[in-house]
């Protein structure tokens, strides 16, 4: 028997409802999500293309400041090599330090730099390059300074020849890096600028070096002292006919010392003295005192203080070193007569 028959509905009955699509409105939702689906795809790939090519620009740049450093840095090496029989121990060395320094900034530069994938290739060259010029720089110097030393060792030859080898490398890899770059250009549709041509390859090789250092005079080591200047506090005033400096009356009378490394090579333990010889007396007063050490090119004050009399005459006596191996002595040596006027 159904529930319909006793006249009443049963209050478990509810309405169905059944929810249809027409295939046509089906068919545009799903050509709807096709087309949104390239449009994103188009725009992920149009904005990945984008900033691809910011990277390589950037990159671009960062090559091109880098190149233009070491290019700077070879200009300065080669003129330095062709140079090398005449220039000073201490001017090779600051400049090759510059030049090494120049040139390692110029690939840390490249280090710190975002390389695109289509770049990788350029970038390993460039690499190479940086090592091999660094490589090169660090034996040319020692090389140098040891042919120098010693004409006869058989050391600095290996060392140049190597050095040689090393700068040519970095040359060619260096060029080869800039070439890929440039075959870049149409593919990334990106403008490559003109790059600088970078060569740290002496034109004489190892050879020229090797003759340059062995020869030179400049790169020998070599110990030369001076007394650069002598004054008095009071300061001398005028002179006599006979060149006597005429110092203000005073009893206190400081001397000022300069001395100065001349040399290629630091000096230590130098021993400086300043005689006070009077005519009164025929004997004299003296100071002495040890510089703890001096750097080529570099030098250092002294003050000494004696006691004096008017009317007689005195004569400043300055000794300087020598130094171990020092053979001009001249400037070692500085003499000022002076007398000091009476009171009033």
């Amino acid at each position: 028997m159904s529930f319909g028959s006793w006249g009443f509905k049963s209050p478990l009955a509810h309405a169905v409802s059944y929810i249809y699509s027409p295939p046509r409105r089906r068919r545009r939702g799903v050509w709807l999500l096709a087309v949104l689906s390239v449009a994103v795809l188009i725009v992920v790939l149009v904005t990945s293309l984008r900033s691809e090519r910011r990277v390589l620009a950037g990159y671009i740049d960062t090559v091109q400041e880098s190149a233009a450093a070491a290019a700077s840095a070879a200009t300065e090496f080669v003129d330095l090599t062709n140079r090398l029989s005449e220039v000073d121990r201490q001017e090779f060395i600051t400049t090759m330090a510059r030049i090494r320094t120049t040139t390692g900034e110029a690939g840390t530069l490249l280090e710190a730099a975002d390389v695109p994938t289509d770049a990788l290739p350029a970038h390993a060259r460039i690499q190479l390059a940086h090592s091999s010029w660094s490589l090169g720089l660090d034996l040319v110097e020692g090389a140098a300074l040891s042919a120098a030393d010693d004409p006869a060792a058989d050391t600095p030859v290996q060392l140049l020849t190597q050095a040689a080898v090393e700068l040519a490398v970095g040359d060619r890899a260096y060029e080869a890096a800039i070439d890929e770059l440039l075959s870049l250009e149409d593919s990334a549709d990106v403008d490559i600028p003109t790059y600088p041509v970078v060569e740290f390859s002496p034109p004489g090789g190892a050879a020229a070096m090797l003759d340059s250092a062995r020869t030179s005079t400049g790169l020998t080591l070599r110990s030369d002292l001076a007394v650069s200047t002598v004054t008095l506090d009071p300061r001398v005033l005028s002179e006599t006919e006979s060149g006597v400096g005429i110092v203000p009356f005073t009893d206190r009378l400081i001397v000022n010392v300069t001395v100065t490394n001349q040399g290629n090579e630091p000096i230590g333990e130098i021993p400086v003295q300043v005689l006070l010889a009077s005519d009164r007396s025929g004997t004299g007063t003296s100071e002495a005192v040890t510089v703890e050490r001096l750097q080529p090119s570099e030098a250092t004050s002294l003050e000494f203080l004696f006691d004096v009399l008017p009317i007689v005459n005195y004569e400043i006596v300055v000794n300087v070193g020598p130094a171990p191996g020092e053979f001009d002595t001249e400037n070692n040596l500085f003499r000022l007569p002076f007398i000091v006027n009476e009171q009033g």
